[in-house]
């Protein structure tokens, strides 16, 4: 099994990757006060198409990491775009094709 490629910390909406892609996993922080999401969507270019994975921590969450790996990769078809909402939020997407 060929290893995964590193989003690497991000805090903004951003272009992750473009084509066929797997999604292994998704790790959100939140900095302990605000509620936050990262939202995955098959999609190079835009926060819009199918939802491939959402992962989100409440406000005032001692847990200021939630991380979930897939045992059996989500595919992308078109790419992968996220979409994070929150003060303070930061997300890393784990992908390969």
């Amino acid at each position: 099994m060929a290893s995964s490629i590193s989003s690497g910390l991000k805090t903004s909406d951003a272009a992750i990757a473009v084509g066929v892609n797997r999604v292994n996993s998704v790790e959100l922080f939140s900095d302990g006060t605000n509620a936050c999401s990262v939202i995955l969507y098959d999609n190079a270019s835009a926060a819009s198409g199918t939802v491939l994975a959402k992962v989100t921590i409440g406000a005032a969450n001692l847990n200021t990491t939630n991380q979930v790996v897939f045992m059996n990769p989500v595919r992308a078809e078109n790419g992968i775009y996220a979409d994070v909402t929150g003060t303070g939020a930061g997300y890393i997407v784990h992908f390969g094709g």
